[in-house]
C-alpha cells in the first residue's frame, strides 16, 4: 500500500501489483462470517497514558497525478497528517539493477510541503532471482543506496512480493546487509502479506529476525477479495484483526507495526472472478448507486443490474478507514499506511483525519491538532490555488480503473526513528 499490491492475491492479476506480473494461488475465502477475535493486545504494548499518535504513510502511483480532484490538494488540506510519502518509483531487476519509473510531479511538490520521501521498490514482476547470490544481493543494495544517498531520500519501502518458502533465507539476509549499508539515520520500511493470507506468500517471510532490521512493517490487510477472487469484503475487519494478531505473536513489535488500509473496492459481475478495481471517490459519487453499509465485516457493499447482468461491489470507505485506524489504536501499533492517494476524496480525508487525531489514548502526547483541522469539501478543493508545479506534464496516463496497484508497504510500505 502500495504499494501500493495484492498481498496474497496474485499480484499480477490482482490490481495491486503495479509492476504487472503473473498468478499465483488465489487465498482460501471465508465461506461463512468469522467470527472477531477477542484476543487482547499484546500485553507487550505500551499503555494508552504513553501511547503516540500514528504515523501515517502514503503510497502513491505516479500515474495518479493528473486525476481529479489533485491528490496533494487533498494532502495539503490537512498539513501534517502524512509523515512519509512512498512513490512507486522503482523496481529491482533479476539482475539487482534497478529500474526507475517516471516521477510525476510528487517529487517537487513533497519537497513543497517538506514531506519525507520513502519510495517504494518493487521486484520486477514479481520475480526473486536477485536475491538468489550473494553477488547480485549486493548490486541490488548498491543501487538503492545509491539512490537514496544522491536524491537525499528518508529511507526505503521493501515491497517484495509473489515470494516464495525456498526465498526466505535470501531474503532475511537481503535485509539484513541493506540495514548494514544504508545511511544512518535513514529508515527502512518493509510491506509484508498476513500470516493468515492463506495462500502461503507469507512463508518468505522470517517475521522475528526482519524485526530487527526495520523501522517499520506494512501489513497488507486489504485484498481478501479482489481480481480471481468470487466477489466478497476486500478487507474484513475480522481478518484484519487476526492478522495483527498473527504478526504480534510472531515477534514484530507494535510500534513497527503499520496496518495497511485500502481506499477502494472491486467491482464483479455476479457468477465471476474477474474483478475491476473501484476507486473509493467514485463510489462516495454513488455512481454505481447508494451502497450499503454491512456491519459484520465492517465494509461497504452494492448491487445493482445493468444489462439484464448483476454486478457486486465491495469498497472499504472512509467509516471502513475510521474502523481499521480504531484497530490500529487498540493494539498500539506505530501508524497506518494508505494505498494509495489518488483514489480517495475529501469525505474520506475529513473522515481520516478526525480519527486519526482524536483517538482513545488519554495521554497528552496523543493529543494532536489533526482533529482540529478545517474539513474542506470538494468544492472548496476545486477552488484551490496550483502552483506551477501542480501543472506539470503527467508522463503516464491512464485510468484510475485500469491502473494497478501495488501495496505497501512500509509500510512498507524499519527502524530507527520513523514509520
Amino acid at each position: 500500500m502500495s504499494k501500493k499490491i495484492t498481498p496474497w492475491l496474485a499480484l499480477g492479476a490482482a490490481s495491486l501489483w503495479l509492476a504487472g506480473c503473473g498468478t499465483t494461488p488465489s487465498p482460501q475465502h471465508n465461506t461463512t462470517n468469522s467470527s472477531k477475535s477477542n484476543s487482547a493486545p499484546s500485553t507487550t504494548t505500551k499503555t494508552a497514558k504513553t501511547s503516540k499518535p500514528l504515523k501515517v504513510i502514503a503510497f502513491y502511483d505516479q500515474t495518479m497525478s493528473s486525476t481529479t480532484p489533485d491528490p496533494f490538494a487533498l494532502v495539503k488540506a490537512h498539513p501534517g497528517l502524512v509523515d512519509y510519502l512512498s512513490p512507486f518509483w522503482y523496481e529491482v531487476s533479476a539482475t539487482g539493477s534497478v529500474i526507475s519509473k517516471p516521477e510525476g510531479n510528487a517529487a517537487v511538490l513533497a519537497r513543497q510541503d517538506n514531506l519525507p520521501l520513502m519510495p517504494l521498490f518493487n521486484n520486477a514482476g514479481g520475480g526473486s532471482a536477485f536475491l538468489r547470490s550473494a553477488s547480485t544481493r549486493t548490486t541490488a543494495i548498491n543501487n538503492i543506496v545509491s539512490l537514496v544517498k544522491s536524491k537525499h531520500y528518508k529511507g526505503v519501502n521493501i515491497d517484495f512480493q509473489l515470494l516464495k518458502a525456498t526465498d526466505r533465507t535470501d531474503l532475511t539476509a537481503f535485509m539484513q546487509q541493506l540495514q548494514k549499508s544504508m545511511p544512518p539515520g535513514d529508515l527502512i520500511s518493509m510491506s509484508v502479506v498476513p500470516l493468515n493470507s492463506g495462500n502461503g506468500q507469507s512463508s518468505a517471510y522470517d517475521f522475528p529476525a526482519l524485526d530487527k532490521v526495520v523501522n517499520s512493517m506494512v501489513l497488507m490487510a486489504y485484498d481478501f477479495h479482489g481480481d480471481g477472487t468470487p466477489p466478497g469484503p476486500v478487507s474484513p475487519y475480522s481478518w484484519v484483526q487476526q492478522g495483527i494478531n498473527a504478526a504480534l505473536k510472531a515477534g514484530i513489535q507494535p510500534s513497527k507495526l503499520y496496518l495497511g488500509i485500502a481506499d477502494y473496492g472491486y467491482l464483479w459481475a455476479n457468477g465471476s472472478t474477474k474483478a475491476t478495481t473501484i476507486p473509493l471517490k467514485a463510489m462516495h459519487q454513488h455512481k454505481y448507486g447508494v451502497y450499503t453499509w454491512n456491519n459484520t465485516y465492517k465494509e461497504a457493499t452494492d448491487t445493482y443490474t445493468s444489462g439484464g447482468v448483476s454486478h457486486i461491489i465491495w469498497f472499504v470507505n472512509d467509516k471502513a478507514a475510521a474502523d481499521r485506524i480504531a484497530l490500529a489504536k487498540q493494539y498500539h501499533l506505530g501508524g497506518v499506511a494508505f494505498w494509495r492517494i489518488g483514489y480517495e476524496d475529501a469525505k474520506w480525508w475529513n473522515t481520516v483525519a478526525a480519527a486519526i487525531g482524536n483517538g482513545t489514548s488519554t495521554g497528552a502526547s496523543a493529543t494532536t491538532t489533526q482533529g482540529n483541522r478545517p474539513k474542506l469539501s470538494p468544492q472548496q478543493l476545486k477552488k484551490t490555488v496550483r502552483t506551477p508545479a501542480n501543472n506539470a506534464k503527467n508522463t503516464v496516463k491512464k485510468s484510475v480503473q485500469k491502473t494497478n496497484k501495488n501495496i505497501i508497504a512500509p509500510a512498507k510500505n524499519g527502524n530507527k526513528t520513523g514509520p
